[in-house]
């Protein structure tokens, strides 16, 4: 739905597709979308009639738009201050500093980006609202890049790294909700496996889902429940907010019975490991096979990556502390404090690097 303004002049529809003004010293346009998504389970919503009273509600010149957006995102972003000095650089044009920054010390352009990232953040994850996938919400073609979903491999979680530390901590709320949602339609991907829980493997949607998609070297991935799980425990150690921990524990602790049937042991090693994975859309460039066109792959599939040994030890560590300062589940404690001693340690390679795979 649209609708106009304009002060002064002539307006007159040409056709569908021009619209024409004459003679007016200024033109404002309304643009106004709806949908009848309510939420993953639910389409029942009146698309048109959300559209119209959102443009029924859009009745502010430029001016006043803007001091009201300035307003709202300002309650947010201006909570936290960075100065770390300036110098000459600071008055260039912003293209200039940034093809200068590897070779000119520019302090300010530092701190300008820390709080540009704060600033998306607060307008692509509003409570409420879907959280911020890898094209957030500024969609510039019919098709929005990756199908508009969430990469869960590291794309979406690097999304809301700075949703805590930088104090914006009701921006992570559309995330953590997506967690707890994609842990009730994961119970469908664990019992794929034969494992009580939940699990997401590295992508899902607004639907959530929670399956193995695309190719090998990505997409069987089943330990994205363990790397979401540690956002709902960061938001716990940030807010001190205990009934969030009571409602969020039995994710963690679903997430966790997942593991305790999954995991398994490692002939060589005798470790308990996720198997099959990967390192994400990696490979360790060691075994290769020719598949049926023809074309040489690199093996990625493997278990006991060292990716998925950290975190099923942190989700096994915080579901365990969660546990002990909710005090329950004394027994579940005793056999996660168990497992966790038999996940693998991590490994320093020949090289003096820390191993990627086992």
């Amino acid at each position: 739905l649209t609708r106009i303004e304009r002060n002064g002049g002539h307006m007159e529809s040409v056709s569908d597709t021009l619209l024409r003004v004459r003679n007016a010293n200024s033109v404002t346009i309304y643009v106004s979308r709806g949908t009848n998504f309510i939420n993953y389970k639910d389409i029942s919503g009146n698309a048109r009639k959300t559209a119209q009273t959102y443009l029924k509600n859009a009745g502010k010149n430029y001016l006043k738009a803007k001091e009201a957006h300035c307003a709202t995102y300002g309650k947010w972003f201006n909570r936290v201050s960075l100065d770390l000095g300036s110098n000459a650089q600071a008055a260039k044009p912003t293209d200039v500093r940034v093809h200068e920054f590897a070779s000119a010390f520019d302090p300010q352009l530092a701190a300008l980006y820390f709080q540009f990232g704060r600033y998306l953040l607060i307008c692509s994850s509003q409570p409420g609202g879907q959280a911020a996938n890898l094209q957030g919400i500024w969609n510039y073609q019919l098709r929005a890049p990756w199908d508009g979903k969430y990469t869960t491999d590291i794309n979406v979680e690097m999304n809301y790294w700075p949703a805590e530390p930088t104090n914006l901590t009701e921006m992570h709320e559309p995330f953590l909700q997506l967690v707890k949602e994609v842990a009730e339609q994961g119970r469908q991907s664990a019992a794929m496996y034969g494992c009580r829980g939940w699990t997401l493997h590295h992508n899902t949607d607004i639907w959530r889902s929670t399956g193995a998609v695309d190719k090998s070297a990505c997409g069987v991935w089943p330990t994205c429940n363990a790397w979401f799980c540690f956002h709902l425990w960061e938001h716990y150690l940030f807010t001190g907010d205990k009934e969030f921990l009571a409602e969020i524990y039995p994710v963690l602790k679903s997430a966790s019975e997942f593991y305790q049937d999954f995991l398994i042991t490692d002939p060589n090693t005798g470790y308990k490991v996720v198997s099959p994975s990967n390192s994400p859309e990696n490979h360790p460039g060691l075994f290769s096979y020719t598949d049926d066109s023809g074309s040489k792959q690199n093996a990625a599939i493997f278990s006991g990556v060292t990716m998925d040994n950290q975190m099923v030890y942190d989700l096994l560590r915080n579901t365990i502390e969660a546990a002990e300062i909710l005090n329950t589940d004394k027994g579940f404690v005793a056999d996660l404090k168990e497992l966790k001693e038999q996940l693998p340690p991590m490994h320093v390679g020949k090289y003096g690097q820390l191993q990627e795979w086992l």
